[in-house]
């Protein structure tokens, strides 16, 4: 969860996690942050969530002229992220907007995935790059990057983000999206710091009015995992936890080490009979987004010593430590779950992105589907709200269209991602790896991947 908390310009944050201390600086505190608008103030379309998908949404309405708020309780951009690589079809969606080639250029093409296990590289998949459908290819780019050029071409659109607060509920009239019926969003004020971060109290221009309700004719849930908007909705969100969790840094190695050790673009994924495995994916410039997943991890296991242990035990041959920046690294579980229902009774409230549905990074598929959902959603609202459609007609087509899609994308990582982290034999994972080497060895170099 997170902590109630404000920061004051010039001041600074003391941690003290487990013995240690970490003094972070905070930047110009809440200079960017405005206050809640007065009750009742009202909006075409409110936004719960300013990541990704929330920030596709609502590029969509400002292109369109729909007047569209944003609420996030973060006091800027996320800087780190789960997200690694974006598809082809997110860049699509995403120069729609007039970002997706942009986004492409400060990527890094995903060309090829080695895989490795049981000390040695089992051999090489490519063919990622071979732009047959698309203008664009798979993109080793972080999601940070992603959310930083959407939040500028939001803002540049005229859009308008309520920082440091939270959707704490929504609610909708019985009358229906075409006669005129409109949703309430209640919000309060709050600021998000991941524990056991705090900081002091919030200035008082911004302590005056600490909540607030919005009337909306439309309201999206894109508050991720653990959505206000769904809970307050009262929908089912039916699947199941995994036992392992994830962790997760960024490290930038010194200039040329990647090239010259083997490491110079992909994916690099290792395997292990016991369920873990490690993936590096080199982003921007000489850093790689490293990932270490395991059953059993606790949170304090998880520091630099300790995943720099994993890629000796682990890494066929080891993994570069010439490293120039270690970021500081974190954990998360992971989910296989599925909302039961789109979209509230009444059509005026939608939920997209991971308040949708979650599921294992295995494939790579989480922000991209969010992504899509975004798109598909966004320009149906923009039509209705603008009087060129019927909300009873058109906005149906959103939950039909990507309800089937995101079952596909959760049956298909589950089945991987149990495949990948179930422990077994040494026999059979000898006998897992001659078929992996035999598999790879078919394909002609340049072909696209064999189906895995």
């Amino acid at each position: 969860q997170g902590a109630v908390f404000g920061r004051q310009q010039g001041r600074q944050v003391t941690v003290a996690p487990r013995g240690t201390v970490t003094v972070i600086r905070v930047d110009s505190g809440y200079s960017h942050v405005d206050p809640l608008p007065e009750p009742g103030t009202e909006y075409d379309v409110v936004v719960s969530g300013a990541g990704p998908v929330g920030l596709m949404i609502g590029c969509y309405m400002q292109s369109q002229g729909v007047r569209c708020v944003l609420i996030d309780p973060h006091l800027k951009n996320g800087d780190g992220s789960k997200a690694a690589v974006t598809m082809p079809r997110s860049f699509e969606m995403l120069e729609r907007v007039g970002v997706g080639t942009a986004i492409a250029d400060v990527g890094r093409p995903a060309g090829l995935a080695r895989l490795g296990s049981n000390g040695g590289w089992l051999g090489k998949i490519t063919g990622f790059t071979s732009a047959r459908l698309s203008q664009y290819v798979p993109t080793a780019v972080g999601q940070n990057t992603v959310e930083a050029h959407l939040c500028a071409r939001y803002l540049e659109l005229g859009g308008k983000i309520l920082r440091a607060a939270r959707v704490t509920g929504v609610s909708e009239d019985d009358t229906a999206a075409d006669e005129g019926g409109r949703c309430t969003v209640a919000v309060e004020r709050y600021v998000y710091v991941r524990p056991p971060a705090q900081a002091p109290p919030l200035p008082p221009a911004l302590a005056a009015l600490t909540s607030t309700s919005l009337s909306a004719r439309f309201a999206v849930g894109a508050d991720g995992k653990q959505s206000m908007v769904r809970e307050s909705l009262g929908l089912g969100y039916e699947g199941h936890e995994y036992a392992q969790s994830f962790f997760l840094a960024d490290v930038e190695l010194e200039e040329g080490v990647a090239e010259a050790t083997g490491w110079e673009r992909g994916l690099h994924a290792v395997i292990e009979a016991d369920g873990a495995f490690l993936l590096f994916i080199r982003l921007q410039g000489n850093v790689f987004r490293t990932y270490y997943c395991a059953a059993g991890m606790e949170p304090e296991q998880c520091t630099q010593e300790f995943l720099k242990e994993r890629w000796a035990a682990k890494v066929p041959g080891g993994f570069p430590l010439k490293i120039t920046r270690f970021e500081a690294p974190s954990t998360f579980s992971v989910s296989c779950r599925l909302v039961t229902h789109y979209a509230s009774p009444h059509g005026k409230v939608f939920l997209a992105g991971d308040a949708a549905h979650c599921h294992s990074p295995a494939g790579g598929q989480g922000m991209n589907t969010g992504l899509q959902d975004a798109a598909n959603l966004g320009w149906k609202l923009a039509a209705v709200v603008k009087g060129e459609a019927s909300a009873a007609k058109l906005l149906p087509t959103y939950e039909a269209e990507r309800r089937p899609v995101a079952q596909w994308v959760l049956s298909t990582t589950d089945k991987t991602f149990a495949g990948i982290t179930t422990a077994s034999s040494p026999a059979l994972a000898v006998a897992r790896n001659w078929l992996i080497k035999t598999v790879l060895w078919l394909p002609p170099p340049g072909g696209p991947p064999p189906a895995l």
